[in-house]
């Protein structure tokens, strides 16, 4: 089975109503619904002149506050270090972070959200909210618990899988 949901060969899928089968469906399901957030959310914050990685570094500076150093924000975005310094350039090159050397570390700095920057994410956070309200307007209460429930259990479990080890374990993985 390919990311699109089509099988690469006509014996990779049993009968419709077996597990597998339904388990890649829910599979697809997940991903395209996750591709098609992330695109139209990319589109939301295009309209403010962001990028989801700069909506996401100023969220991260806002939320660090005063202990907003380069680090802190690539631990908060899950990105190395070498890739936030760039990132933070190009929000300080807008006037919407300031970079001051640290008060205490002189090899370090933080970063603090400027004055333009606090207007321009005020605005995309009001925007945002609505989006996901909007996003998630069919569902009622019960339904986006249940979603919430299941999309955490998934994700925990996510963090238990090795997929190296279950490649190796495929007798069609790559090694092989």
């Amino acid at each position: 089975m390919n990311r699109s949901g089509t099988h690469s060969s006509p014996t990779a899928c049993t009968t419709a109503g077996s597990r597998a089968a339904l388990e890649t469906s829910s599979w697809v399901s997940v991903v395209r619904a996750y591709e098609e957030c992330d695109q139209r959310f990319a589109q939301l914050l295009a309209e403010f002149d962001l990028s989801i990685s700069q909506y996401d570094a100023l969220a991260a500076i806002d939320a660090l506050g005063t202990e907003a150093q380069p680090k802190a924000v690539a631990e908060r975005l899950l990105v190395t270090r070498a890739n936030v310094t760039g990132l933070l350039r190009r929000l300080e090159a807008r006037s919407l972070i300031r970079v001051a050397s640290h008060h205490t570390d002189g090899r370090s700095v933080l970063c603090e959200i400027a004055p333009k920057g606090r207007a321009l994410l005020d605005r995309a956070n009001t925007a945002s909210a609505h989006f996901i309200q909007e996003q998630l307007k069919p569902f009622q209460a019960d339904e986006l618990a249940l979603i919430r429930n299941m999309m955490k259990r998934l994700h925990d479990h996510l963090l238990t899988l090795n997929p190296v080890a279950i490649a190796a374990q495929s007798s069609t993985g790559p090694r092989n």
